[in-house]
């Protein structure tokens, strides 16, 4: 069990490392140095902000990529929620091993899905499936580590 959490965390570095490699062959500029005409107003703006939309909970999120550094965040932030809320809640409160992991896996998911609701309330940016997905399966490695640990 601890050699298959071992190997799916190398696994996604990887693929995180993979995306994050330069490309010599295509000059890259920031998306907010770049300046576009707005043919309905006729002005120059600066930037485009790719991220609002008028639908925010749609399931075709063109900008919204499945391997970027962002991912990676929500995973390990997902991680690391679960087992640390398991650890503290099973030592510090003194809760059963089961229930502590049961209860670290709520609050996780339910922190993740708030996060989520709050960009789109905001209006800060959508509602991310590919990050919920990423929370959960975050959550999930918390949840099965910390039954590896507990054992």
């Amino acid at each position: 069990m601890k050699r298959f959490l071992v190997f799916i965390l190398i696994f996604v570095s990887f693929l995180s490392a993979q995306e994050n490699q330069i490309d010599s062959s295509v000059t890259r500029i920031k998306i907010s140095d770049v300046k576009y005409y707005d043919v309905q107003t006729h002005n120059i703006q600066q930037g485009i902000d790719h991220e609002k939309s008028d639908k925010p909970f749609t399931l075709y999120q063109p900008t919204d990529k499945w391997f970027s550094k962002d991912k990676w965040m929500h995973l390990s932030t997902a991680y690391f929620l679960t087992l640390q809320s398991s650890f503290t809640l099973e030592h510090m409160f003194l809760v059963e091993s089961e229930n502590s992991r049961q209860i670290s896996l709520g609050i996780s998911l339910s922190f993740s899905l708030g996060k989520e609701l709050y960009d789109v309330f905001s209006k800060k940016s959508i509602f991310s499936w590919k990050d919920l997905v990423y929370d959960i399966a975050g959550s999930g490695l918390g949840y099965l580590t910390a039954a590896a640990i507990q054992k």
